[in-house]
C-alpha cells in the first residue's frame, strides 16, 4: 500500500494484519480524491473506520490542514499511528480509538468539510452511522460525504434531514456514493 497523490506520493503505508480490516484500494482512493480534488486544499478530513488511515492520510498529502480518525480495532489503530509518525502527521492529525457511532458524538458542535466513510460490509453500520452525522451535523455547509460500500450490497439510504445522495459510482467491485448538504430552505 502506497500514498498515490500529494506531496507524499509513493510514500508506503503500514496495513494491520489480519482481516478484521479492508484497505481500501488505490484505484478507489484515486478516484475519490479526483472527485473532490477542489475541496481538498485547506479541508478537515473525517476519516471513520479508518484503518490503515490511507484515506485521511492521502487528505493530508495532498493539502488538507486537519484529519480526524476514528478506529476501533487496535491492531489497525496501531498501524495508523505508526503511519502518522513515520509520515510526520501527528500534529495535524487526530487519532480517536474506539465505536464509531460513540465517537461521533464527542465530535458535536465540529463540522468537516470531507467525510469518508468506510464501515465493514454487511453489518448495518452505514445507515446508522449517515444518521448519526446528518442529526449531529457533522458535515460543513458544502461540504462531501463519501460512503464506500461493496457492490454486492447497494445501499439502501435512510431517511437524511441535511445530507442528499449527489451520486453513485462503481469503481472496481466497490460502490462510492457521493452525498451532499442540502440547501437550507428559506
Amino acid at each position: 500500500m502506497r500514498i498515490t497523490g500529494g506531496t507524499l506520493k509513493n510514500h508506503p503505508l503500514i496495513a494491520p494484519k489480519g482481516t478484521k480490516t479492508r484497505p481500501t484500494s488505490d484505484k478507489l482512493r484515486q478516484s475519490l480524491f479526483n472527485i473532490c480534488q477542489h475541496y481538498v486544499e485547506g479541508a478537515h478530513f473525517l476519516d471513520l473506520f479508518a484503518g490503515s488511515g490511507a484515506v485521511g492520510i492521502e487528505a493530508l498529502s495532498r493539502g488538507a490542514a486537519s484529519a480526524t480518525f476514528i478506529e476501533k480495532e487496535r491492531l489497525a489503530a496501531n498501524a495508523l499511528r505508526k503511519n502518522l509518525q513515520n509520515l510526520n502527521l501527528s500534529s495535524p492529525s487526530t487519532l480517536l480509538i474506539g465505536d464509531v457511532l460513540t465517537l461521533l458524538k464527542k465530535l458535536k458542535g465540529k463540522t468537516f468539510d470531507l467525510i469518508y466513510v468506510d464501515p465493514p460490509y454487511e453489518k448495518g453500520l452505514q445507515e446508522k452511522t449517515l444518521l448519526l452525522i446528518d442529526t449531529l451535523d457533522l458535515l460543513a455547509p458544502d461540504g462531501l460525504l463519501f460512503l464506500e460500500e461493496s457492490g454486492a450490497h447497494p445501499l439502501s439510504l435512510p431517511p437524511l434531514k441535511s445530507l442528499t445522495l449527489q451520486k453513485e459510482r462503481k469503481v472496481g467491485s466497490t460502490l462510492l456514493y457521493q452525498l451532499i448538504k442540502k440547501e437550507k430552505s428559506l
